[in-house]
């Protein structure tokens, strides 16, 4: 099972309403989206409210 650290430096092959596709190298991937939701945050916090130093 491929983990999230393994899409670093992927790059976005192909997408859809509820899929992504990425390539890293030879191999592709199906990231399949059931529910998500992208917020653009402040650049000076993360998600939890704490400051990046």
């Amino acid at each position: 099972m491929t983990q999230l650290k393994d899409l670093v430096d992927c790059a976005i092959v192909g997408s859809g309403s509820d899929f992504i596709v990425v390539q890293k190298g030879k191999k592709r991937l199906l990231i399949e989206l059931q529910s998500f939701k992208i917020q653009e945050l402040k650049s000076a916090t993360t998600p939890y409210g704490s400051q990046i130093d």
